[in-house]
């Protein structure tokens, strides 16, 4: 049984050190999720916009027997087509953030108040970027203690261009693949 144990000893360290071993690792389970939806804005009378806004969810981890997430909005671009004159592009452009679970949903909805990022003011510049923290207190943010795994980012934007006289729209922006 010696003799064995030592050539088998004896053959995994030559491997080894030949390179000619490959040793599997446990894969690991991605701690943040995101996805990015852009959407072109044919604005009346002013040139047109183009907006990327990228969405996130973070595993930031356990304690008491719950899983802890936190799902945000992480950057908003936009780029004019042309030099922009000046006014409003929108009346209102707002994200709306949301954790979700199969069929449960979180929001930071409070008595039926939410929450929301506006991008307005920004949009109204040529063009430019502005990233977010998850860390940061701040609208739109969803934080989500809960015993269940598997968990999507997702958002809504509601905006409303600016002397077209159609009032509000939504954009459904795609969600992030699920994180455990």
């Amino acid at each position: 049984m010696r003799v064995s144990r030592s050539i088998a000893a004896s053959a995994l360290a030559a491997a080894v050190a030949a390179g000619g071993l490959a040793v599997a690792t446990p894969a690991q389970a991605a701690t943040t999720s995101c996805k990015t939806s852009s959407k072109s804005f044919n604005l009346p009378g002013k040139p047109d916009v183009k907006v990327s806004l990228k969405i996130c969810i973070r595993y930031t981890g356990t304690s008491g027997g719950y899983r802890h997430y936190t799902a945000w909005l992480s950057k908003a671009s936009w780029d004019g087509t042309s030099f922009y004159t000046g006014g409003y592009r929108f009346n209102d452009f707002y994200i709306k953030m949301r954790a979700e679970h199969g069929s449960t949903v979180r929001t930071n909805c409070t008595y039926g108040t939410c929450e929301v990022r506006s991008l307005r003011s920004e949009l109204d510049t040529e063009k430019g970027s502005k990233t977010f923290s998850s860390g940061a207190s701040g609208y739109s943010n969803v934080y989500v203690s809960t015993k269940t795994k598997k968990w999507t980012a997702d958002a809504t934007v509601t905006y409303d261009i600016a002397d077209d006289g159609k009032g509000n729209k939504t954009w459904g922006l795609a969600g992030t693949k699920a994180i455990t």
